[in-house]
This record gives structure tokens, C-alpha cells and sequence, in this order.
């Protein structure tokens, strides 16, 4: 047993820890799970270097006869609400071995976690989760209030077959973070749960630059997921076509299927012929055909993005959406309503 303990039943032989490192076990769990639900379903290829992402990061896991059967990781964060500073629990995921799924095991660890994310998150704060549309899911962190507030956020896809890269586009220079950071602020002001300061990682940012200066940014982080399951006539074109036809199969490995999440989207009116620039030049940079876009669906950012140029071929391979479920403690009422009337922000430092 790694961790602090957080329970035991000693005639079950069962604990619940809490640890602030994975245990080898908690490692090979999550990395043969199977993610997604529905249609779209995934493994994650190198979890190891998803997980050292995390900023403060707990894993409580709930174990039987010190066999690890179910694996809860979450992360602590600090986001603004009308510009307060609010601790924050990002739920990232959670796992059971096959074998004893449908035991309510889960349903007994989350317990503990709801008690300890409430102790611990401080006044106003909240807990939140990224989850697929079609799937409920709470922390529940109010039983009063359950689910305070959902974002729908769509999963947007960008792709070129043939990314090119412009010269103009660029790592950020160091010199350049602040203006990047302010003009983010200003760009999205109208939105809630602002990290922008603890989030930008300039080595991860790339950004065009003109005569005059800095024009559009992206910050980039690649996702490696191993594909089970796509939906619609592309998806299964993709699974079960591609993988036969010579050349195209040499194009997209959905075994090791390489996409470019971007955050941090720094567009300016007028700039949005930029930022297409920075994003294909993005998907050369990291040798891959898709992108990967979320921002929410009340956002004027994606309505700009949508209305402008095209999405590429493969950008109907996902369609869907995820949720945002975010419950809150202690959290005045202003506060909250103007989390459930305004576009929220998905950072760059969840992880995903």
C-alpha cells in the first residue's frame, strides 16, 4: 500500500489511499483502459508523460488484499470567477479493472473524495469534470445543488492531409508572454474561469508574427490515443478501409493516432486567416493531420472560427461534444450566475 489511508474494512481486507504519485499498478490500469463511451472509444499511449501534466495531482484508489481495483486522479487547480481567485478540483479520470466493474466500487470510492475535495478546496471553490454528452456524470461536491453549471463544448477538428508550414510562425519569445497573456485577457473578457497566467507554457506556443508585430498564437500539446471505435460512415471508413488502401495507410496510423490539441487561442478580429496559419503550420511541427479545438459552444471565438475558411477533410471524423459539470462550495450567488450565463474557458493545463 502507497499513500496516506482513508479508509479500511479489515474483514474485506479493503483501504481507500490517497497518494500524490502513482503506484506501478495505477499505471498499468490506466493504461490499458479503454476510454470514451458510445461510438468513440480510445486507449491513451503514454500516460506516464499525460500524468507528470497534472499540477497537483492526488490518486486515491480503492484496493482489496492490496490489489488495486479502481483508481480515481485528480488534480488541484486556481481559476478565476469575476476575477476572484478560486481553488478548484479538476476530476481527470477514473478507472476499475474489468473484472470487477458494475460492483459499485466506484460509487464507494467517490465518497470518500467528494469528503475530501470539499475539506480541502477551500471558499468559493468548485470541482469539475470534462465529460462526453451522452454520459452523467457528478462529483456532486453540493448534494443541495448537484450539477451548478454545464458548458457544452463542442469537439472541433481541424485537419490538413498536407500540413505546410509558414515561416512567419514561430516559438514565442520570451519577451513576448506578457503581450500574448494580455491580449488573451483582453480577447476573452467576457469569459469565466480565466487561468491565462499559470496556463501559457511559451515552449509550447507558437505564434505569426508581421511587419508590426505579434498576430495570431496557439499553444499546442499532442494527444496520442490508439483508436478502437469511430462513429458514422467516416469513422468506420477510417477503421476499416484505411488501413488496406497503400499510401493512405501510411497517413493516418489510428493505432497511434497523433492530435494536436490546441489552448490558448489568441485570434484578434481580422486575424482568423493568421491563426489557420499557425494551426496547420502546428500540425507540420508535430508531423500529424489533426487538431483539435475546444471552446464552448456560447463562445464568439468559435462562432468566428466556424465562419471563416475550411476545416479540412478529416474534420467530420468527430463529431459530438463533451460537457463541462462543474459543482461549487461555498460559491455566492452572483458569482454563480454569471458562471451559468457566460462562455467558460477550457485551459491548456487540463488535462485531457
Amino acid at each position: 500500500m502507497t499513500g496516506d489511508l482513508f479508509w479500511s474494512e479489515p474483514e474485506t481486507g479493503r483501504t481507500i489511499t490517497c497518494s500524490h504519485h502513482p503506484s506501478k499498478q495505477t499505471v498499468a490500469l490506466l493504461e490499458s483502459t479503454i476510454w470514451g463511451s458510445r461510438a468513440t472509444r480510445y486507449r491513451i499511449i503514454g500516460i506516464t508523460g499525460k500524468l507528470a501534466r497534472l499540477r497537483e495531482p492526488r490518486y486515491f484508489v480503492l484496493s482489496e488484499n492490496g490489489r488495486e481495483l479502481c483508481v480515481f486522479v485528480l488534480d488541484f487547480c486556481r481559476k478565476k470567477v469575476m476575477d476572484q481567485d478560486c481553488g478548484a478540483w479538476h476530476f481527470v479520470m477514473a478507472s476499475t479493472v474489468p473484472d470487477r466493474q458494475n460492483e459499485g466500487l466506484a460509487g464507494l470510492l467517490i465518497e470518500h473524495v467528494r469528503d475530501y475535495c470539499v475539506a480541502t478546496v477551500g471558499r468559493p471553490g468548485f470541482g469539475f469534470a470534462y465529460v462526453e454528452a451522452s454520459t452523467e456524470y457528478s462529483l456532486k461536491l453540493s448534494e443541495q445543488i448537484g450539477h451548478a453549471v454545464e458548458a457544452e463544448i463542442p469537439l472541433t477538428l481541424f485537419s490538413r492531409l498536407h500540413a505546410r508550414a509558414d515561416p512567419r510562425v514561430s516559438r514565442l519569445r520570451a519577451e513576448e508572454s506578457h503581450i500574448v497573456l494580455n491580449r488573451l485577457q483582453s480577447l476573452y473578457a467576457s469569459h469565466e474561469l480565466n487561468d491565462f497566467a499559470t496556463a501559457l507554457n511559451p515552449e509550447e506556443y507558437l505564434a505569426l508574427r508581421d511587419q508590426n508585430g505579434l498576430v495570431a498564437g496557439a499553444q499546442t500539446e499532442v494527444l496520442r490515443w490508439s483508436v478502437q471505435s469511430l462513429p458514422g460512415p467516416t469513422g468506420r471508413l477510417l477503421l476499416n478501409v484505411l488501413p488496406r488502401v497503400p499510401g493512405l495507410n501510411r497517413m493516418i496510423d489510428l493505432r497511434d493516432l497523433r492530435i494536436v490539441r490546441f489552448g490558448n487561442i489568441l485570434m484578434p478580429d481580422g486575424a482568423e486567416d493568421a491563426l489557420f496559419r499557425v494551426l496547420e503550420t502546428a500540425l507540420s511541427v508535430h508531423r500529424t493531420k489533426v487538431g483539435l479545438i475546444l471552446l464552448d459552444a456560447r463562445s464568439p471565438e468559435l462562432e468566428r472560427l466556424r465562419g471563416h475558411g475550411s476545416f479540412g477533410l478529416l474534420s467530420g471524423a468527430l463529431k459530438g461534444s463533451v460537457k463541462l459539470h462543474i459543482d461549487v462550495v461555498g460559491m455566492e450567488k452572483h458569482m454563480l450566475t454569471r458562471l451559468r450565463q457566460q462562455p467558460l474557458l477550457v485551459s491548456a493545463a487540463d488535462v485531457f
